[in-house]
């Protein structure tokens, strides 16, 4: 599931389940922390490459199909898996030394929870980048809450309701990304990358030199979005509630629209709330509150039928909780993340 060498002074990690495109699950996870252990145990490793077998996918997030069957068969609670998950990624996010993410083709959910406190961050013209938990009941959880609430709100719940893509270089635009590289690069990038040596530098040092090869790749591409999208974002999703929000869409964006009516109601208003009270919180506590609102999901919201009707069956419609506005429990929500705040609705 992970092929792993240490090339010179470099751990090169590669993700390895292309028929999944490289979906995270239970063993991957377990593998990639006992690897992670021997990149913190050897002295002789100055920094990591986090990349791909797939030309296709960096990681397509988590493997919710296997956890959607594990439970069905065996009645197990899912939150383990996001506790494991989410473990993973403040490993990373804590490593000592410098780690360079590759961000190939698709990119989302836990993938880029894996990535988004590396660094490197390196995109190209294919990627594809995403959080598109609300279609699955569910909501953006790895802690990117953190990085949506430090977003415009136009921006972050156009990104984060909608579930729709960017690419490499609406990622680099926003920080997501640090550098972009053209596809055709990468085998050149990674020789140079994997030449260095870095064997009498500390984390700095060595940060610095694999900063200014990147550098040296850097370019740029035509973004997905242009100005006058993120003015429409700001009109259509920088609304005081969510009732508004989907009114304003409603009427000016049909085909957006659409895809929050595929939406679990009960999710959009978890993202909506969560923007506005992730202002107050760390990452860490990001991810402390993910696993909360993800119990909940599970518990009393739509994960289970988002993920079987969108991932699993494909053809039934879901049937989801609420489908009325008036009827959600706000109360509830606003309590689960921690008190009413303004009374948003």
């Amino acid at each position: 599931m992970i092929q792993f060498e240490v090339k010179k002074n470099i751990a090169h990690i590669c993700l390895d389940r292309p028929s999944k495109l490289n979906a995270l699950n239970k063993d991957l996870l377990r593998e990639l922390s006992k690897i992670l252990d021997k990149v913190e145990e050897e002295e002789k490793i100055k920094a990591v490459c986090l990349d791909s077998t797939s030309p296709k996918a960096f990681c397509a997030g988590g493997d919710i199909v296997e956890i959607y069957k594990r439970v069905q068969a065996t009645g197990e609670d899912p939150l383990p898996y996001f506790r494991r998950e989410f473990t993973v990624d403040k490993r990373i996010a804590k490593l000592k030394k410098p780690i360079v993410a590759c961000l190939k083709g698709v990119a989302m959910g836990g993938g880029l929870g894996l990535t988004m406190d590396c660094p490197i961050k390196i995109v190209d013209e294919n990627t594809k980048m995403a959080m598109p938990e609300a279609r699955l009941g569910m909501i953006p959880d790895v802690g990117m809450g953190y990085f949506f609430s430090n977003l415009p709100q136009g921006l972050a719940l156009y990104l984060s309701l909608t579930g729709r893509t960017m690419n490499g270089q609406d990622a680099k635009n926003i920080s997501w990304a640090t550098h972009l590289i053209s596809s055709d690069k990468w085998d050149s990038f990674k020789e140079d990358l994997f030449a260095l040596d870095l064997s009498a530098c500390d984390e700095k040092e060595s940060l610095e030199k694999i900063k200014t090869l990147t550098d040296s790749y850097n370019t740029d591409i035509e973004p997905k979005y242009k100005e006058e999208d993120y003015k429409e974002m700001d009109q259509l999703f920088g609304g005081d509630s969510l009732k508004e929000i989907l009114q304003e869409v409603k009427e000016n964006r049909p085909d957006l629209y659409q895809d929050l009516e595929e939406a679990s109601l009960l999710s959009l208003a978890l993202i909506y709330l969560k923007y506005d009270y992730g202002k107050e919180w760390t990452r860490e506590e990001t991810f402390d509150m993910d696993l909360k609102v993800i119990d909940y999901c599970y518990h009393q919201g739509d994960m289970v039928e988002g993920i079987r009707t969108v991932m699993v069956d494909k053809e039934d419609e879901p049937n989801f909780i609420y489908y009325d506005l008036q009827n959600l429990p706000w109360k509830d929500l606003h309590e689960l993340l921690k008190g009413e705040k303004d009374g948003r609705r």
